[in-house]
């Protein structure tokens, strides 16, 4: 059953100081009692995050900053000691990463994704089929950076796999992150881009063309993180858990996630 407002104010106030519910010993002062979490999230879960921290604050009054960008760059500025609480990451790399470090405190396979080619949406190119990018009237074709950033890793993979890297990697316009890439193909600065699947749908200006095959890719799995800043934290903690809840599944799944198995039991389990 969806897990209401009311019910996530009372489960904040049962779990901590954190949400202020009752006084305190001045001994649990400090990030125990915080009332700001932040987290890092792939720029492909922009739009859902975005959702999903609203209905938190507006339930539990903790406010949740959201920082977005390539899960390459954002892993490795927590490496470096960025004070994110949870981590949402577009690669399990990325999540082992700094599982290894010693970073992460819980851990959870969340989403799933897939690759789609996009042209813009008055486009009259005839592309159906990743072989459709090697025609001479294609000459970018927008990703993320294949060297670090996750759907750029994803494409060149199924690329090779398809004997077609090579004749393409000329043609790659590597970018920061995949909403960027998306942008390129929007504002006609690429004739196509590889993108997924979730981030063409927010858009009115391209339109998708052709899918890439998961098994050219291999699983797309986004992991939810619960970091070590954030460990002993109610906020974050709790935000951690509705992450998972069925609610918050519901607002991923609008915006085109799969969610994995995995998920699904915990976000019975959250209510």
């Amino acid at each position: 059953m969806r897990t209401s407002a009311a019910a996530w104010a009372a489960m904040a106030c049962l779990a901590s100081v954190a949400f202020q519910c009752g006084s305190a010993p001045a001994a649990e002062a400090g990030r125990e009692s915080t009332k700001t979490i932040q987290v890092f999230a792939a720029a492909s879960a922009t739009n859902a995050i975005r959702e999903i921290k609203q209905r938190f604050t507006a339930a539990t009054g903790v406010e949740v900053r959201a920082s977005f960008g390539s899960s390459a760059t954002l892993a490795r500025q927590i490496a470096n000691g960025a004070d994110a609480d949870l981590f949402l990451s577009a690669d399990t790399q990325w999540a082992d990463d700094l599982a290894e470090k010693g970073l992460v405190v819980q851990k959870q396979d969340l989403l799933g994704n897939r690759l789609v080619i996009v042209v813009p949406d008055d486009s009259k190119l005839s592309v159906t089929r990743p072989e459709d990018l090697t025609s001479a009237a294609i000459t970018h074709v927008a990703m993320g950076d294949p060297k670090s950033v996750p759907a750029g890793k994803y494409a060149r993979q199924a690329l090779e796999k398809l004997g077609l890297w090579e004749a393409l990697k000329p043609k790659v316009a590597a970018a920061d992150d995949v909403r960027r890439a998306l942008m390129y193909v929007e504002t006609g600065a690429a004739e196509a881009g590889i993108v997924y699947a979730t981030d063409a749908a927010i858009s009115k200006r391209v339109k998708v063309v052709a899918k890439i095959s998961a098994s050219l890719t291999g699983p797309v799995r986004y992991p939810v993180m619960l970091l070590k800043h954030g460990a002993g934290v109610a906020a974050a903690e709790s935000f951690y858990k509705f992450l998972r809840s069925r609610e918050s599944l519901q607002v991923f799944r609008k915006y085109g996630f799969s969610i994995l198995a995995e998920a699904k039991a915990a976000g019975k389990a959250g209510g």
